[in-house]
């Protein structure tokens, strides 16, 4: 369980541009909600963004795991519970909660987050005070995610889009979110009366504005609802993040 000293609660109303054809809120935009209540709480715990490039160094979020129950509906008001914990001295961890008014739980999310050197480009050690016993925690939402996912070939890459100005974040490199649209928004025209409910998506390579993206797709011949994807970027096809994601 958290250190409730620890955990935070935010709500957010689920407006108009984040809901899909069925006025439901999109899994890109349970994501949303995810990423600003933990920047929100580290802002708060003095380790944001903001905090460590004072220092030359700055979050990436390495994986991600999002499981949705329930859909929240246009104009509800949700609120996400967080909470961070220790990881293995390279990685840290981030739990998350999503309910309703009537505190109902929606959807739960995992988060790894690596700290990077920013000239260097390369990850580096925790610093201590994020290593701190009192995030520690042996249990999660959700199972944390070790392997890595499935990499498909380039070869059968359908370009997709080209990253804009307005996908960036404040490191000036798209938003992990958009990876998530990508994955679940250009594709599955076969899914088009099924609803992604759970997605695990792995970041490699930072993507700016300008770069080209295909996107590849294989459902999994095991389970029809199960969709692994890779996207590239460029002519040379370097993969920029590997993802699995459930139809339902």
């Amino acid at each position: 369980m958290p250190n409730l000293e620890y955990s935070y609660s935010v709500p957010f109303k689920v407006r108009s541009y984040e809901v899909d054809h069925n006025k439901e809120a999109s899994i890109s935009a349970i994501c949303n909600y995810f990423q600003e209540a933990a920047g929100l709480h580290a802002r708060k715990l003095e380790f944001d963004i903001s905090d460590l490039q004072k220092q030359g160094l700055t979050w990436i979020l390495y994986k991600l795991q999002v499981k949705v129950h329930v859909y929240p509906e246009r104009w509800e008001t949700v609120h996400v519970k967080t909470w961070p914990s220790t990881g293995d001295g390279l990685r840290a961890y981030r739990d998350y909660e999503l309910y309703n008014e009537n505190d109902e739980l929606l959807a739960v999310g995992l988060s790894q987050w690596m700290v990077v050197d920013v000239r260097k480009k390369r990850p580096v050690k925790m610093p201590d005070e994020l290593m701190s016993s009192r995030f520690e925690t042996d249990s999660h939402v959700l199972e944390l995610h070790k392997s890595n996912l499935k990499k498909l070939d380039s070869d059968k890459a359908t370009f997709i889009t080209t990253a804009g100005l307005n996908d960036l974040d404040m490191n000036k490199h798209v938003n992990n979110v958009r990876y998530i649209d990508w994955v679940t928004g250009y594709n599955h025209s076969e899914k088009a009366q099924k609803k992604c409910n759970e997605i695990i998506i792995q970041f490699s390579a930072e993507t700016k504005a300008g770069d080209k993206i295909y996107l590849s797709n294989q459902t999994n011949p095991n389970l029809n609802d199960e969709i692994n994807s890779t996207l590239f970027k460029n002519n040379d096809k370097q993969i920029i993040a590997n993802a699995r994601t459930s139809w339902s």
